[in-house]
């Protein structure tokens, strides 16, 4: 039976790889972002091409109205909601040398408060038939993550963070960063598939992705 899946922040590299991976499994996807015109035309493009339902929903996560609608909506289009991940992009903070205060806010509204956001308002989907939710971000949320899993677990929920430790392959990256040292999305989003399709005797909570070549292990500093 196919899943719903919900991808909140789908861009050309992560977001649409996963998009892709979920959609060849047949399984419908929602695929959430702030404006619509790439998710519309991925939507379309995965529809003719894969076994999947796709649907491209306009979504600010860090507005409850929008989330809101968002959720509605996707239970209109496929019913409810299976998986969700969190896959937001935000401008993280190095240090006051080096970041502005703003950026810090940005990135707590959009990953750790639109996180919530949306799991709180996904919670009575997710608790029907033990879904599964997924953070895919850096080490400063994982606690909330953890706190999610701790509560969460018990009710039959899988809640994973996910700390991609180096570059995403795209077409942005400098020539000069070596192929050994760019994680292939397509790859990543077929290790997102297995965490969504682990059993629930062995969770994984804390997962950390890394291209071979990249020994900075960022997430042990």
């Amino acid at each position: 039976m196919p899943r719903t899946v919900v991808i909140g922040g789908v861009g050309p590299t992560t977001g649409a790889s996963l998009a892709r991976r979920f959609a060849e499994e047949g399984d419908q996807v929602a695929l959430w972002a702030r404006s619509n015109g790439f998710t519309d035309r991925l939507a379309e493009d995965l529809r003719a091409e894969t076994a999947g339902d796709v649907g491209a929903v306009q979504v600010d996560v860090t507005d409850p109205e929008a989330v809101r609608d968002g959720v509605s909506a996707v239970n209109d289009l496929f019913g409810t909601v299976d998986v969700y991940v969190h896959n937001t992009p935000a401008p993280g903070w190095s240090g006051p040398l080096d970041s502005d205060p703003e950026e810090l806010a940005t990135t707590l509204d959009t990953v750790c408060y639109g996180f919530t956001l949306v799991v709180d308002e996904l919670l009575a989907d997710l608790r029907e038939d033990g879904g599964t939710v997924i953070l895919n971000t850096g080490d400063f949320a994982r606690w909330i993550a953890r706190e999610m899993a701790a509560q969460l677990a018990p009710e039959g929920v899988h809640v994973a963070h996910v700390f991609i430790d180096g570059r995403v392959n795209s077409e942005s990256i400098p020539d000069e960063i070596p192929d050994e040292k760019r994680a292939d999305p397509d790859v990543l989003a077929e290790e997102f598939l297995h965490l969504v399709e682990q059993d629930r005797d062995a969770w994984s909570f804390d997962v950390d992705f890394r291209p071979w070549g990249d020994d900075a292990f960022r997430t042990w500093r």
